[in-house]
């Protein structure tokens, strides 16, 4: 296994909708998680069950976090005693994969799924060889190919919505009329949460 339970995994934008699901589910698996967070969305944040939250300033005039308002590699391997994290899990992108390797431990894996700020260019392969890294950028669709694998993943989610140990956090719904509105409420980073949109 790539990562075991107790070790570290970190989590970017916790205080978002898919990644407050990531964060919950990590600690379900019994994962360590330290989690990022813009300053204005950090109640919702707060609410996930991180070990630990860095907080980031906003960009200015937006939302969504300046991942460079704090050193956050340098705040990781302070959490972590110099180590780092055995498992990344990035849907930033292009603001935040620089961040994301350097805060790698030995043999740890990068999850990159996202491209909130961009696309992540491509970089050398020999950069992941210091540390004997792995990378993925995984799609939904190679994890339930089949009946029984999707039957297998949903009932994990399923049961946890059921015994209540899965939050979902709605933010805000919008009329399919109103589809153009909730696109850019979204691509703006002001969701906290799911945004659902009513047929």
């Amino acid at each position: 296994d790539l990562i075991k339970p107790g070790e570290w995994m970190l989590i970017y934008s916790v205080g978002s909708g898919t990644c407050q699901w990531a964060a919950q589910m990590a600690k379900l698996r019994g994962y360590k998680v330290l989690g990022t967070t813009s300053k204005g969305k950090l109640e919702i944040a707060k609410g996930i069950g991180c070990d630990e939250l860095l907080v980031l300033d906003c960009l200015e005039g937006k939302s969504y976090a300046d991942y460079k308002s704090i050193d956050i590699a340098a705040k990781v391997k302070e959490i972590t005693g110099g180590a780092g994290c055995k498992c990344i899990i990035d849907g930033v992108g292009a603001s935040t994969y620089e961040i994301s390797l350097g805060c790698l431990a030995r043999r740890g894996i990068f999850i990159s799924f996202g491209n909130a700020s961009g696309a992540v260019p491509a970089f050398p392969v020999l950069r992941l060889n210091a540390k004997s890294a792995f990378v993925t950028r995984p799609k939904l669709g190679n994890y339930i190919s089949d009946p029984e694998e999707f039957a297998n993943r949903c009932s994990d989610v399923f049961n946890w919505l059921k015994e209540g140990k899965l939050k979902v956090g709605i933010d805000k719904t919008f009329d399919l009329e109103s589809a153009v509105d909730g696109h850019k409420y979204l691509e703006q980073g002001k969701s906290k949460g799911k945004v659902l949109y009513t047929i």
